[in-house]
């Protein structure tokens, strides 16, 4: 298999699986480490999020940079209950201001961590996933078979994949 093309040739997305683009080497965390250990993780090894795993690699969520820099702002307390005092100026998103505001008080990877998880089986194609990334306004996809992580795929994997020639 090509993994990359020139400019005017590119692969097709839709015949190629996530398996086939995906890094296997899952960096990943548990949800009873620290949001302090998580930030270091994400910045160490420059990348957006990770997913969390239980000991057996069973997927229970993704933490995302966006969810630690919602913690690392702290929303500023009067303003909260003066918005939770005044119903008009009650956010747009009720939903988004919930998960802000429990985000700001996480300690745990467990309490700051998404678990309306959006994941691909290995075996879909690499066109599914860009449009799952694309829709959902994401960056990682876990790439799970029968409920344990085996892979993750990005923004970047994806990239690669579309425009960059292999390396021989």
């Amino acid at each position: 298999m090509n993994l990359g093309q020139s400019s005017t040739e590119r692969p097709d997305a839709s015949a190629v699986t996530v398996e086939e683009v995906m890094s296997k080497n899952i960096i990943s965390i548990k949800a009873s480490n620290s949001v302090q250990e998580a930030a270091v993780l994400l910045a160490k090894n420059e990348i957006s999020a990770l997913p969390v795993v239980d000991e057996n690699a069973k997927l229970l969520g993704v933490l995302s940079d966006d969810d630690l820099i919602i913690e690392g702002a702290r929303l500023h307390i009067p303003t909260v209950f003066g918005l939770l005092g005044d119903v008009g100026a009650w956010p747009p998103s009720v939903l988004r201001f919930e998960r802000e505001l429990k985000a700001a008080f996480a300690r745990s990877v467990g309490d700051a961590m998404s678990k309306k998880v959006i994941s691909c089986a290995p075996s879909e194609s690499v066109e599914v996933a860009a449009t799952l990334m694309h829709d959902h306004k994401i960056r990682m996809l876990p790439v799970v078979k029968d409920g344990t992580v085996v892979g993750v795929i990005t923004r970047s994997d994806i990239l690669k994949f579309l425009f960059v020639a292999p390396q021989d």
